[in-house]
């Protein structure tokens, strides 16, 4: 199901246009911790936070991409709670489409693996920070209501739409 189609009109207003250029599949996805917080990517030098994901390879299934993200991400071994649906980015700037499928998830054990968590860090440049979730949405809001950076409104937006279908479909996680 489509949770949103987000396009630089959102942001600078206009009539939305639809890009039919060049699409990427990706996976993204909250993560729970099983304390009621959730996984969040900070990328070096940016004022923004993104949700563990990314492109999914030719021989895996949306699951299987999303459980394999979040293992290369994060040092976590994680189960899939449910699906949520998936989000269109179309930049037009860039004649871009993104689909991001979009699960929520929580890990199994809290046996963080270390190893690959550092690997993971200096290999794509992010911080793995633990977030309430609740005040991850009042974060990513906050940075979204200020957002002057073109590809960070982009990810800040599909952010809050990811979690705010999550805290409408899965109010326990």
């Amino acid at each position: 199901m489509l949770i949103a189609k987000i396009t630089d009109s959102d942001f600078f207003g206009g009539e939305p246009q639809y890009v039919d250029g060049q699409t990427g599949y990706n996976v993204r996805g909250v993560l729970f911790d099983g304390k009621g917080n959730i996984a969040l990517m900070k990328p070096e030098n940016s004022e923004y936070y993104k949700l563990p994901g990314g492109r999914i390879e030719i021989t895996e299934t949306t699951d299987q991409a999303f459980l394999r993200e979040i293992s290369e991400q994060t040092g976590y071994n994680a189960e899939i709670v449910g699906y949520l649906g998936w989000v269109e980015e179309h930049k037009a700037k860039k004649n871009r489409c993104t689909v991001s499928h979009c699960f929520v998830g929580k890990i199994t054990d809290d046996n963080c693996n270390e190893e690959v968590l550092q690997s993971a860090q200096e290999r794509l440049g992010f911080t793995l920070q633990w977030e309430d979730f609740n005040n991850a949405i009042a974060k990513i809001k906050e940075l979204l209501d200020g957002c002057k950076d073109y590809q960070a409104c982009f990810t800040l937006k599909r952010e809050l739409l990811i979690l705010e279908t999550t805290a409408d479909k899965f109010p326990v996680c």
